[in-house]
């Protein structure tokens, strides 16, 4: 999970470290002095200091200001590197982020301190993360004979219609979305220049809080600006039309496609009869945390399930069944819901019908999308035939049939009718005279 992290942390240590630099040289520019008697009397009023070799070293850093701007490079990238080795320690260890902010906020020298002098080990292991995740999904991909999403692209339109209609939509929503991500940048140099020229603790604090709410909603906004997109699976059904909008917003002026939206892809993918693909989707899926994580191995197990891999669902669940979500009684929910899933996947894999009945006519109860809806219906309607309860197949293979769009639950369930009607043909109204 760390490696994830490694690439946002690294960027953002090397951001702060140029915001230090830049700062430090605007400080420093109006020729500071540091042989005046301010500073000497100031530093010698400490306990323990040998005026002499005080002067000696200010007359040094006078002469190598260099020195200076280094330090206060390393000062700003040590305090967002506390904050990014706090999220991991958070994520890692089940600590609550409270503990973490409680320790910044009351013992700020400390934790700034700590995370000074672990900016150069953090670059590091950073640098290490990269390369070895970008080693670790290079050498799957290869295992499944592809090099790059450019290469995923070109697969998808062997097996699949990319619709250029919606080529216009995702071009909007990506301009919406690096909008919201050129304020976000714009907030994190703004208080990285706080937490430079504030010195009052209690002000500092309360204008912390401030941002971490203010990203927090820029955040929302920048998920919001993506439902349009999201909307063609979750409510049109047309897992199709989603995948095209999610290549198109993912494929730059130069024809090269990077993509982002990995579990939604594979999530159209999976709708569209094609766990393969959907399993390269997400080989270079970022699991950052834990419900990154928790939605991986959920995927997972619906492809699993798909490609019929008992094993491959085993793993699912017990890699699931060890993740903990911080969100309280709802990351219980979330999990539980999740297992649940998992679990009659497993169920489903061993003919254990009953259950999964059960599971999938709750699950058409608490369906919040018609995406939801049709896969509950396929699966009851499905289970419904195996056991030879045709009427109720019919039934919600109709419901299928109504609402189900572009899903290729669709063209299944027409050749279940088309059973049906042959087996149990449905009775008719017409009156013999």
């Amino acid at each position: 999970m760390w490696k994830y992290r490694c690439k946002s942390h690294l960027i953002a240590m090397s951001v702060a470290f140029v915001v230090g630099l830049a700062l430090s040289a605007v400080v420093f520019s109006s020729g500071v002095d540091l042989n005046s008697d301010m500073f000497s009397s100031a530093l010698s009023q400490a306990p323990g200091v040998n005026t002499e070799a005080l002067n000696q070293v200010l007359a040094y850093l006078q002469n190598n200001m260099w020195i200076l701007y280094l330090g206060d490079a390393l000062l700003i990238s040590g305090i967002i590197n506390i904050i990014y080795i706090g999220q991991y320690v958070t994520a890692r260890f089940n600590i609550s982020p409270w503990i973490i902010m409680f320790l910044i906020f009351f013992l700020p020298e400390y934790m700034i301190y700590i995370g000074t002098l672990l900016v150069i080990p953090a670059f590091i292991v950073c640098i290490y993360g990269m390369l070895s995740l970008r080693s670790s999904i290079s050498k799957e991909r290869r295992e499944f004979n592809f090099s790059n999403d450019d290469e995923l692209v070109r697969m998808y339109k062997i097996h699949h219609n990319l619709d250029e209609s919606y080529k216009e939509l995702a071009k909007t929503c990506r301009k919406n979305v690096r909008k919201l991500n050129g304020i976000y940048a714009l907030g994190i140099v703004a208080l990285l220049v706080i937490l430079i020229l504030i010195n009052n603790m209690l002000l500092l604090a309360v204008l912390l809080m401030f941002y971490l709410f203010a990203f927090n909603l820029v955040l929302r906004y920048r998920a919001v600006s993506l439902l349009p997109i999201t909307r063609l699976l979750y409510e049109d059904c047309d897992p199709e039309a989603c995948a095209s909008a999610i290549i198109y917003y993912c494929t730059n002026s130069k024809g090269h496609t990077r993509l982002k939206q990995h579990t939604l892809l594979a999530q159209c993918l999976i709708y569209l009869n094609d766990p393969e693909l959907a399993q390269d989707v997400l080989i270079s899926y970022p699991r950052k945390d834990a419900a990154s994580s928790l939605q991986y191995w959920s995927l997972m197990s619906y492809i699993d399930y798909m490609l019929k891999d008992e094993d491959g669902l085993s793993r699912c669940k017990e890699e699931a069944q060890s993740i903990r979500l911080h969100y309280g009684r709802a990351g219980i929910m979330i999990q539980s819901e999740e297992m649940a899933a998992i679990e009659n996947k497993i169920h489903l894999m061993d003919g254990d019908f009953n259950t999964c009945k059960k599971y999938y006519l709750q699950g058409l109860q608490r369906a919040n999308f018609p995406f939801q809806q049709v896969d509950s219906c396929y699966y009851i309607a499905l289970i419904s035939f195996v056991e030879e309860d045709y009427k109720l197949a019919r039934m919600y293979f109709e419901k299928v049939l109504e609402i189900g769009n572009r899903m290729y639950f669709v063209e299944k369930a027409k050749n279940y009718l088309a059973k049906i009607d042959k087996i149990y043909p449905e009775p008719t109204n017409d009156v013999v005279e």
